[in-house]
């Protein structure tokens, strides 16, 4: 049997273009994402659901330049498929989501794709291609694919804030998650806990959140124990609801990007829980407290569980974005998500990154190739940490600098600030 401490801890025994296709039903909004073209460039985006929020940030800023984001959020998988495969976006009738979302300047608008369907100029995926069922063999380069790198996310298994338990070990997880009703996890009392499966709030196999965390505990995606949910809105729904009585917190456990709690400010009523993987001595959470947003211990290798944004887009033989009519607003689009070019207006991606509950490749002090793979130590030709860290708590330890002389015969004058590589 697995013992659970403050948390569960382990032991035991688990291209712009239209093209062919059948109807996908009546308008479900009365508007037509095509007639988006009428006021400037449409980007046809699929994918990541967990990438929502800070989507929501660049298409707001690229809509001020009137290139409008048609986004259908249907899990990170789907978003490689349909990169890879080809798989027109649809809306419609269920399972297709019911309408797709664009947003102008201020806010997000709904709209419905063409009946015969539309190609996906940008697929979104929280985890590497071959993590995905399906893709463990592509081979991106060899298909004409850019992988392009966003932000780092972290994914996080999430309690209501009330619950006991704070914690929970790699092998508690995979028992729960792998067994479910059978897992025999208990907690510091003895008691069994997260032994309901309808309490056990998984996703799918094909969404980015599930696949990172089933790379952790050693679950493949789609063999988890749980009661499905659609996307993250259900999920964080669910947990807030199990709030109400005790007894239904402490045996609620779900499933979340970090992202996705803090872009909405629900740590209030969600607890991120602290994880120790296989070789740690203990449970450590992605921040340096309960309280900061600094993603510190995703950003030194102590947290385990986060990975890249990947963005993903068909390439010519050049090398350039395969839709060329779109060209010049893809390159836009995936230089402001991978944070290679400046934010229009003023906007600071570093606050966006902070309000997103993101942190940007170049404040990372580790680096991995593979879901769940090994860390590696990362240098950084141009880091950021400090810079980041200034955006995230307000206030940084690194001594300013203007031109290299500023610093250390070991730093290097990078965005501001002494720092190493």
């Amino acid at each position: 049997m697995a013992g659970a401490g403050a948390g569960a801890g382990g032991g035991g025994s688990n291209a712009g273009s239209a093209g062919g296709g059948g109807s996908a039903g009546s308008p479900a909004t009365g508007t037509d994402c095509e007639s988006l073209r009428g006021q400037g460039a449409v980007l046809y985006v699929t994918g990541s659901t967990a990438a929502r929020p800070f989507l929501q940030q660049i298409a707001q800023q690229l809509a001020l330049q009137n290139v409008f984001v048609v986004y259908t959020p249907t899990g990170s998988c789907t978003g490689v498929d349909a990169i890879v495969n080809g798989t027109l976006m649809r809306t419609g009738p269920a399972p297709l989501p019911s309408s797709a979302t664009y947003w102008d300047a201020s806010s997000a608008k709904a709209c419905d794709l063409p009946a015969e369907g539309v190609a996906a100029d940008l697929g979104i995926s929280d985890v590497f291609a071959p993590s995905c069922p399906g893709f463990e063999l592509a081979s991106l380069d060899s298909l004409g694919i850019r992988d392009a790198h966003g932000p780092i996310q972290t994914m996080a298994f999430a309690v209501p804030a009330n619950s006991r338990l704070s914690e929970i070990s790699q092998q508690a997880a995979y028992l729960v998650f792998g067994f479910g009703k059978d897992a025999q996890v208990l907690d510091a009392e003895g008691r069994p806990v997260w032994n309901d499966e309808s309490a056990l709030l998984q996703r799918s196999a094909s969404s980015g959140t599930q696949v990172m965390l089933a790379a952790a505990i050693g679950v493949p995606p789609g063999q988890w124990k749980g009661k499905a949910n659609k996307s993250s809105d259900d999920v964080a729904a669910a947990l807030q609801a199990a709030a109400a009585t005790q007894e239904q917190a402490d045996a609620s456990l779900g499933i979340l990007g970090a992202d996705y709690v803090d872009s909405r400010n629900l740590r209030a009523q969600i607890r991120m829980l602290a994880y120790q993987d296989s070789k740690q001595g203990c449970a450590v959470t992605p921040d340096s407290s309960d309280k900061a947003k600094d993603k510190q211990n995703v950003r030194d290798g102590h947290y385990p569980i986060w990975g890249p944004l990947h963005l993903l887009y068909k390439v010519d033989e050049q090398g350039n974005p395969q839709n060329a009519a779109i060209r010049d607003e893809l390159y836009s689009m995936v230089g402001y998500l991978s944070g290679t070019k400046a934010l229009p207006n003023g906007v600071k991606l570093f606050d966006v990154y902070a309000s997103s509950g993101l942190i940007p490749e170049c404040a990372m002090r580790v680096t991995r190739t593979a879901d769940g793979g090994p860390l590696v130590p990362a240098r950084q030709d141009n880091p950021c940490s400090c810079a980041f860290e200034l955006s995230t708590t307000g206030a940084t330890d690194c001594a300013p600098c203007k031109v290299q002389g500023d610093c250390g015969a070991d730093e290097i004058c990078a965005q501001g600030y002494c720092e190493r590589p």
